[in-house]
């Protein structure tokens, strides 16, 4: 009996290492966020308070008030919490929650800007990461282009750009745009509500 308990418990010792191994991970993310926001970690003062922030601090904002809220370590891919998360840090929600529609087009669920852990699980199905990650940076680069100073802040686009996944021969997999509909009324006059669901921009 004392043998069988033993077993069961290494068993699920087992599991659940490997569950949080191959769950997303803040502390993997963190790395590559601070060398993106560079000076002052990008931590703002006007919103954070007007005090000098060390690097424990931001990474305590950044932890709280973006992976954790928006549940990031539910994510099974590192690159797909990543790629949503650094659009959220770098640009916000956007008007109307756009960048959390965004996401929500690319994974084809319900747009209703409040990212659900139903939704995270819809994310977790895709057997391909890229399925998610590429059409959401070119979603990205739609989005950061279509601003007024998007010629002035260039490091925006690179900073999306480094998320993409190719092949070893440096190709973009799944190349392709997906517009939430809130924004395929603004790209494509006239288009039907049905159509702004259904349709695939392909960058060739």
């Amino acid at each position: 009996m004392i043998i069988q308990k033993s077993k069961l418990f290494t068993t699920l010792l087992l599991i659940f290492s490997f569950q949080l191994l191959s769950a997303a991970s803040f502390d993997r993310y963190f790395p590559k966020l601070i060398k993106f926001e560079g000076l002052g970690y990008g931590i703002h003062q006007p919103v954070w308070g007007k005090k000098s922030f060390t690097k424990n601090e931001a990474y305590s904002i950044y932890k709280k008030h973006y992976w954790d809220k928006y549940n990031a370590s539910m994510f099974k891919s590192q690159g797909v919490a990543e790629v949503l998360i650094d659009q959220l840090i770098n640009a916000g929600v956007g008007r109307e929650c756009v960048n959390i529609k965004a996401f929500e087009a690319v994974i084809g669920v319900k747009q209703d800007g409040y990212l659900s852990v139903n939704d995270i699980k819809k994310a977790n199905s895709f057997k391909s990461p890229e399925e998610i990650i590429n059409p959401f940076v070119n979603y990205r680069l739609y989005y950061y282009n279509g601003m007024a100073n998007a010629k002035k802040y260039r490091g925006w686009t690179t900073r999306a750009k480094s998320f993409y996944l190719r092949t070893k021969k440096g190709n973009l997999l799944a190349d392709y745009l997906i517009l939430p509909k809130m924004l395929m009324k603004k790209a494509v006059p006239n288009i039907s509500e049905y159509e702004a669901e259904e349709v695939l921009v392909t960058n060739e």
